[in-house]
C-alpha cells in the first residue's frame, strides 16, 4: 500500500483555488551537479600537496579566520649589556616577539638560567620585577655551588626560563595572558568551461567516444592542478571590484612575510645541513609531522646524502626501491614528495597536520550546464576553495627560495 506522503495528492480542489502544481520531471543536463568527489579523484596522481592536507569544514563566511596565540621559545634575549654585579637586566625581541609580546613571557618569581660564555660561568637568576618594555630587576640565587655567579651579559646572549616559581602559602599574581592574532585567508574561485556545438556531439571518435564527456573530463583535470599549484604557490590578492579576482594565500603566500632560522632565502644548493637547519627549527617550534615538497630535482638529492638516514619503501620480491622519507637530525622521519613541473628554486617544510582546505559552502565543486544560446552547449565548472595554515607564524613550516637545479 503507497505512503500518502510519498505520492503527489490526487484530492479534488473545492475551495477554487486550483490544485497544487509542482515540477515532477527534471530535464536532462539540466541540473547542477556536484563534482566534488570527481574532482577529487581526478587530484590522485596531480595533486600530492591537497591529497596530505585534506580538506576541512566548508564555509559561508567571505574569508576563513582562526586564531593564533604565541606562547614564546622560553628562552628571553639580552638586549644590553649587564655587567657582572649588575642588578637590572634589559630584554629585546625574540624569534618573531616584539619586545612586549616576549616579556609575557615572565613575572614575577621566574628563575632564568644564563651561561655567560665569555667567562664560562653559569647562573640562576630570580626576577623581582618585570616591566613592560623589557626592563628586569633580578637578584642571583644562591644554590650553594658554582651556578650561583652573577653573569655578566652581551646583547644577543639566550637567557633560558625554568618557571615561575612560587613559595608556599603564596598570594595570586596577574595571569600571563598572551596576545591573539587572528588569521584569515581569502577563496579563489576556479573555473573551467566548455562549449560543444551540436554537430561535434553528434559525431563518434575514435577512442574518445563522447567529445562532450572527453572534454568535461579534461577540464576537471585541469582544474584540480590549478586547485593544487595555486595551494602551494599562491599569493594573497585583495579583489578590486570588477578588474580583479580575488587570490587566496597558498602556503608561500603564507611564509614569504615570515623571517627565522625556518625561512632560507640564502642557500642557492640544497645540502644536508641546510635541509636540517629547517627541519631543527620548525621541529624546535613544535611541528614533527614533516613533509619535504620540492621538485624531482631537488628531492633526488636525498639519494646522494647520508644512506643510514635514507629510509626505503620495500619493493616485494624486487630489487632496489623507493627513497620517500629521511631521518633527520631532530629524529623526525621526513617525507619526500616530488612535484611535478615545480620549480626548482622553491621548496616547502611543512607540518601537513596542521594545514587544510577549506571550500566555500557549496562550491567544493560543481558542474552546471548554462542557458542555450545557439546551436552549442555550454558547461560550467566552479571550484571556490582556501587554504588554511595554522602555525604559519608560529615558525612551524619551513621555506626554501632561492635553490638552483
Amino acid at each position: 500500500m503507497a505512503l500518502a506522503y510519498h505520492a503527489l495528492s490526487n484530492a479534488v480542489d473545492v475551495t477554487g483555488g486550483g490544485l497544487p502544481h509542482a515540477t515532477t520531471d527534471t530535464v536532462s543536463n539540466t541540473d547542477r551537479r556536484d563534482v566534488s568527489e570527481m574532482l577529487d579523484l581526478f587530484a590522485a596522481d596531480w595533486t600530492p600537496f591537497i591529497n596530505r592536507i585534506g580538506w576541512g569544514p566548508e564555509s559561508s563566511a567571505i574569508s576563513i579566520e582562526w586564531l593564533s596565540e604565541n606562547l614564546g621559545p622560553t628562552y628571553v634575549k639580552a638586549g644590553s649589556v649587564k655587567a657582572s654585579a649588575g642588578t637590572s637586566l634589559q630584554i629585546s625581541t625574540v624569534d618573531g616577539l616584539t619586545t612586549a609580546n616576549a616579556a609575557r613571557q615572565l613575572q614575577t618569581g621566574s628563575v632564568l638560567y644564563h651561561y655567560s660564555s665569555g667567562d664560562g660561568e653559569h647562573s640562576l637568576m630570580l626576577l623581582v620585577s618585570v616591566g613592560t618594555d623589557g626592563e628586569c630587576e633580578i637578584e642571583v640565587l644562591s644554590t650553594g655551588t658554582a651556578w650561583s655567579v652573577n653573569t655578566s651579559t652581551v646583547a644577543g646572549d639566550n637567557m633560558y626560563i625554568l618557571g615561575a616559581l612560587a613559595n608556599e602559602g603564596s598570594t595570586p599574581r596577574t595571569g600571563n595572558w598572551r596576545s591573539r592574532a587572528l588569521n584569515s585567508n581569502g577563496f579563489s574561485i576556479f573555473r573551467q568551461d566548455v562549449q560543444l556545438t551540436g554537430s561535434q556531439m553528434a559525431t563518434d571518435f575514435y577512442a574518445i567516444g563522447s567529445e562532450k564527456t572527453h572534454q568535461l573530463d579534461m577540464r576537471m583535470r585541469e582544474l584540480v592542478r590549478e586547485r593544487e599549484k595555486s595551494a602551494l604557490l599562491s599569493v594573497h590578492v585583495t579583489p578590486r571590484s570588477t578588474t580583479e579576482a580575488s587570490l587566496m594565500n597558498g602556503a608561500v603566500g603564507f611564509l614569504a612575510g615570515q623571517s627565522g632560522s625556518h625561512i632560507d632565502t640564502t642557500t642557492t644548493t640544497l645540502t644536508e645541513s641546510a635541509f636540517n637547519a629547517v627541519v631543527n627549527a620548525v621541529w624546535e617550534h613544535g611541528s614533527t609531522n614533516l613533509t619535504f615538497f620540492g621538485s624531482i630535482n631537488q628531492t633526488k638529492k636525498f639519494t646522494q646524502w647520508d644512506v643510514d638516514r635514507i629510509r626505503m619503501a620495500p619493493r616485494e620480491n624486487l630489487g632496489g626501491g623507493h627513497v620517500g622519507m629521511y631521518m633527520s637530525e631532530a629524529g623526525v622521519e621526513v617525507e619526500l614528495v616530488a612535484l611535478r613541473f615545480f620549480p626548482d628554486n622553491i621548496a616547502l617544510v611543512v607540518d601537513t597536520s596542521k594545514c587544510r582546505m577549506r571550500a566555500k559552502t557549496g562550491r567544493k565543486g560543481f558542474m552546471e550546464k548554462l542557458g542555450k544560446r545557439g546551436d552549442f552547449d555550454e558547461y560550467q565548472i566552479i571550484s571556490e576553495c582556501s587554504l588554511e595554515m595554522r602555525g604559519y607564524d608560529l615558525g612551524q613550516h619551513g621555506m626554501f627560495t632561492r635553490l638552483t637545479a
